[in-house]
């Protein structure tokens, strides 16, 4: 046996639920999962279960993690706070990829469970109904409608820890029950992959790829999955002004379109402009250390309230001045990093517009806020940092032992001994009390277990049936019924009549009439 293989034992094994599994793209949840699990690995012995293959899935096993690939499906509602998402729940714990969900956790026997963002729920419930703890990460802030505390409370009823990567994806957890169960823990990453000193060798590439030239500065903007709510019409009319009072102004949009009208639409912008040959467009590309290096300035323009905003920090690693509009967590950048100056209102273009003008307009201003991110983004969420924040999180997380289910029952009384991987059931309750076993001790578990799992010999005899006097006259009464019903059905027609055969009178019957007749 192998070293690894020694390790991986001597860990506890952690269970880790990704919602997706993109084949074209790594989303900004995607991504910092994997860093999260990769940074767990020390301390657990992590399995990836993801819904289809695709790039998470090949990064994970290229890291030696096993990867595991089971539909799940997902509750947005939950996220949204409609007030149908109990019901969704329900459904979706009727479907057979219920059961294929507590097989697997079953089978697979972890010390604890880990389910990512907040349309993702079922692992959770599952891992709580078999005994196991559950760490939930919070990505994304649940939408605030009337029915956020409902939403909320699910979270509080399937979780043990609950890890937030900003205060804004907190906030609704901030309650007095449910404060004990949250961590912040911002995400992070590894500068040394970054590749630092290639960088302005990165920059000529990709500038001359584009044609870009040395006299121009190139304002971007990347979003891995390109919609509405990350504002690209916002930033398309911010570029349009901009270009008008600075010639040198070149715009590289990255990312990939999700709605392919609205993306039109926005180009549509310099279109009717005539401004087409100041913009640039490439799809998202995993290797950012060659695409933030081209870039003088980064605008991050979401309209929606972001969980974080992790584009805006890499900006911010790479030396360059980001301007937000203060959405959720890129407004906790902002002030985390002394940024306040360059976080517009949401929705605001003209502050856009001021804010990226005055640092076009002013080559120091430009440099020396670049140099200022690139130290403070490290100071203030490099991985040092992360790891310390992860580190206390691990030593308070209290880990068990996956539960060993030796007595179980489901929704009925009948109670289960699993062993060998099969359930026998005990047939009596004297049984069950011979064995020495206790009723305290048997575990309830989801019905679709107690279903799915082999089921081996009953333990036990059934008790003996004595028949009382009343019911064998029940019985013979009923024979005598069956007798009769069935030699009326022999009956023939006779001569346009019916024949009846009639039956021969009961043996008691014909005692009471000997009796009669000797009087």
């Amino acid at each position: 046996m192998s070293m690894a293989s020694c390790l991986n034992q001597i860990k506890p094994k952690m269970l880790v639920f990704s919602h997706i599994c993109s084949p074209r793209y790594v989303t900004g949840a995607e991504k910092l999962l994997l860093f999260m699990i990769r940074e767990l690995l020390p301390f657990f012995s992590c399995t990836l279960v993801v819904p289809t293959e695709g790039l998470i899935a090949e990064q994970a096993r290229l890291l030696g993690i096993v990867v595991i690939v089971q539909n799940i499906p997902l509750i947005v509602p939950l996220y949204l706070a409609l007030p149908h998402m109990s019901n969704e729940m329900d459904e979706s714990m009727r479907s057979p990829e219920w059961k294929a969900l507590l097989l697997l956790i079953h089978h697979e026997g972890p010390n604890v469970i880990l389910t990512n963002t907040c349309v993702h729920p079922l692992p959770a419930i599952a891992a709580k109904s078999l005994g196991i703890p559950v760490i939930w990460t919070v990505m994304e802030a649940i939408r605030e409608t009337p029915h956020t505390a409902m939403s909320v409370a699910i979270f509080e009823r399937y979780s043990d820890f609950i890890i937030g990567i900003s205060e804004t994806v907190l906030l609704p957890f901030r309650t007095a029950t449910l404060l004990p169960k949250t961590t912040l823990i911002p995400p992070s990453w590894d500068h040394a992959q970054l590749n630092a000193d290639t960088w302005p060798e990165q920059r000529q590439i990709r500038r001359n790829q584009l044609g870009i030239s040395d006299g121009h500065k190139l304002v971007g903007y990347i979003s891995s999955a390109i919609f509405e709510a990350k504002g690209l019409e916002h930033f398309m009319m911010m570029a349009l002004s901009v270009a008008e009072q600075f010639p040198q102004a070149m715009f590289l949009i990255v990312g990939n379109p999700v709605d392919n009208d609205y993306f039109e639409r926005c180009l549509d912008h310099a279109r009717n402009q005539q401004m087409m040959d100041r913009f640039r467009w490439i799809r998202f590309e995993e290797h950012v250390e060659t695409l933030y290096p081209a870039m003088d300035i980064l605008v991050v323009p979401s309209v929606t309230i972001e969980g974080f905003g992790m584009t805006a920090l890499e900006g911010m690693v790479f030396g360059k001045p980001v301007v937000v509009y203060g959405s959720g967590g890129l407004s906790e950048i902002g002030r985390a990093t002394g940024n306040e100056a360059f976080i517009a209102k949401t929705g605001d273009v003209d502050g856009l517009f001021t804010r990226v003008s005055s640092l076009l307009g002013d080559d120091r201003k430009l440099n020396d806020v670049g140099t200022h991110n690139g130290k403070i983004s490290i100071s203030t969420f490099g991985i040092a940092v992360y790891r310390d924040k992860l580190r206390k999180f691990v030593d308070a997380l209290r880990v068990q032992q996956y539960p060993s289910f030796h007595l179980v029952r489901g929704n009925t009384p009948l109670v289960y001994l699993y062993e060998a991987g099969e359930l026998r059931p005990f047939v009596t309750e004297r049984a069950f009390l011979l064995g020495g076993y206790q009723f305290e001790d048997v575990h309830q578990v989801p019905d679709e277990l107690i279903d799915g799992l082999p089921h081996g010999a009953p333990i036990g005899e059934p008790p003996v049936q004595r028949m009382t006097r009343r019911k064998r006259r029940g019985t013979q009464k009923g024979t005598r019924f069956r007798l009769k019903k069935a030699m009326k059905k022999r009956s023939k027609s006779h001569r346009g009549g019916i024949r009846r055969i009639q039956p021969k009178r009961s043996r008691r019957r014909r005692k009471t009439s000997r009796k009669r007749r000797g009087r």
